[in-house]
């Protein structure tokens, strides 16, 4: 007989998602233009080939380890306004300007006209994203000023050894990375010359710019190095992504500025934590096993496009699985390259293989202090271990 009962409706209390959004140059169309009153000439020419920008909008779950979630897609009330001298007009697709409408490449922008030098192009964008987990309303704004630049003396051009996008696979591909920056003013390098300065910073999730200084700050952690033009990074400690940025001054005349004006040159690389498709197998086993056999012990390896790769436990977590006669289902039988798993007539072995990811700092789970060694270092492991 029942003599009492209690029912309680459990949900999940979601914390608030951040919004991030950077503006992204697409295409190798510079975002700043030079005019010559010469032959009255813009370089690029925006008309011949667009300026193509991208406003990434993101949504971070700091519940989550994984990297911000890209949301462009799901923007709703996107809208562009350029400003000219302090007239603000909304934009939409035409001959000047061409907005992407859906997708993942949602509010995309193709510039199509050129700026100028006393009046520069200002591009403003917003949008809204509702969490539908909360119906929280996520508001996105970022705008870009188009510099146009007097070309009749060299203008310095920044550029990055590294690509706008670098992807990197961490089992083929070498740990450390070393992103050197040129300043071109017309074809001679000034990298070198004492009236030029330099600037570097990495994108963090809410979009906001962390300047690294001399590779010990708090967030510090993938730098190896800075040195002046040379960034050297270890990217095994990246995440599953980072941007960074780097910014040049360079004053002919007066002293060089403590911090980067708006008009000083800048170049981005972004680094994106990149495994291929790969199989797994194993071998050391027959599928008929011996009379008397209690235990199997087979080795499990891995291949991509190259081949077998070594040491795999680096990098992936081998997990077997078991069926038993008569089961309804697989349960995990052991860990590891080459694990020892008891050995039942008829089972099924079924070998699974994760990705162990990137390295994080472990944290104290009491305080949530740093922990560290006893010569003082911080420690780390993979977030899948």
């Amino acid at each position: 007989m029942k003599l009492a009962s209690k029912k309680k409706s459990l949900n999940i209390n979601y914390r608030p998602l951040q919004a991030s959004i950077s503006m992204q140059v697409v295409t190798s169309v510079p975002d700043r233009q030079f005019y010559s009153a010469m032959d009255k000439s813009f370089t690029p020419d925006y008309t011949l080939t667009p300026l193509t920008l991208f406003p990434r909008c993101a949504a971070v779950d700091v519940d989550s380890t994984s990297a911000a979630k890209a949301i462009n897609s799901e923007i709703t009330n996107m809208k562009w306004y350029e400003r000219i001298g302090g007239a603000q007009k909304l934009i939409s697709s035409g001959t000047d300007y061409v907005i992407t409408q859906t997708g993942d490449n949602k509010g995309q922008i193709q510039v199509k006209k050129n700026s100028s030098i006393a009046n520069p192009i200002t591009l403003e964008f917003s949008a809204e994203y509702v969490d539908v987990r909360t119906n929280q309303v996520l508001k996105y704004t970022a705008s870009k000023v188009i510099i146009v630049s007097d070309s009749s003396s060299p203008q310095p051009v920044l550029t990055l050894d590294s690509p706008d996008t670098v992807q990197w696979y961490p089992v083929r591909d070498v740990l450390n990375q070393t992103i050197t920056a040129k300043l071109m003013a017309g074809n001679k390098d000034i990298t070198e010359d004492e009236r030029v300065k330099f600037w570097w910073y990495r994108v963090l999730s809410t979009g906001a710019l962390e300047e690294i200084v001399d590779g010990n700050g708090d967030n510090d952690w993938e730098i190896v190095s800075v040195n002046k033009n040379v960034l050297v990074v270890n990217r095994d400690f990246i995440g599953d992504e980072q941007t960074y940025v780097c910014k040049a001054a360079y004053r002919e005349t007066g002293s060089l500025p403590a911090t980067p004006d708006t008009f000083d040159q800048i170049a981005t690389t972004r680094i994106v934590r990149y495994i291929p498709r790969i199989e797994c197998d194993f071998k050391g086993i027959v599928t008929g096993c011996p009379a008397g056999t209690s235990y199997i012990y087979p080795q499990g390896y891995v291949r991509d496009a190259k081949g077998v790769i070594s040491s795999p436990e680096e990098w992936f977590k081998f997990i077997w699985m078991v069926k038993k006669p008569g089961a309804s289902d697989y349960s995990k039988a052991g860990e590891g390259v080459s694990p020892t798993i008891p050995f039942t007539e008829g089972m099924l072995l079924d070998l699974q293989v994760e990705d162990r990811g990137t390295q994080a700092i472990l944290i104290d789970d009491t305080d949530e202090s740093v922990l560290q060694d006893a010569d003082g270092n911080v420690l780390f492991d993979r977030i899948n271990n």
